[in-house]
């Protein structure tokens, strides 16, 4: 929305990984029970970017989330958690692979 703002309405809808947020700048930006606006712009200082939505969709879970199925989910800061690609054939095997030119 503030990019959106920022153009004035004009231009493509660009929707950044707020998962990647949480599974890599959980530290300086927070979690799903709250965070900082300031700690989420340290983490686009550190990190130098933040994938599109479509690398890291939102699934609500965070590192210290144990509700629902968030106790299985893998939410460390690597390469799968930043940005990937999951082929959901079963025949393939239904893995998924890291996206690594971002």
């Amino acid at each position: 929305d503030r990019i959106k703002i920022a153009r004035k309405g004009k231009g493509d809808e660009i929707n950044l990984s707020i998962q990647y947020i949480l599974n890599c700048g959980a530290d300086v930006a927070g979690s799903c029970h709250g965070g900082w606006h300031t700690g989420v712009y340290q983490l686009i200082k550190d990190k130098g970017y933040v994938p599109y939505e479509t690398c890291q969709i939102y699934t609500a879970c965070s590192a210290e989330s144990t509700e629902g199925f968030c106790a299985h989910v893998d939410t460390t800061c690597s390469a799968a958690n930043t940005c990937r690609t999951c082929n959901t054939f079963s025949i393939m095997g239904g893995a998924c692979t890291e996206v690594r030119n971002i």
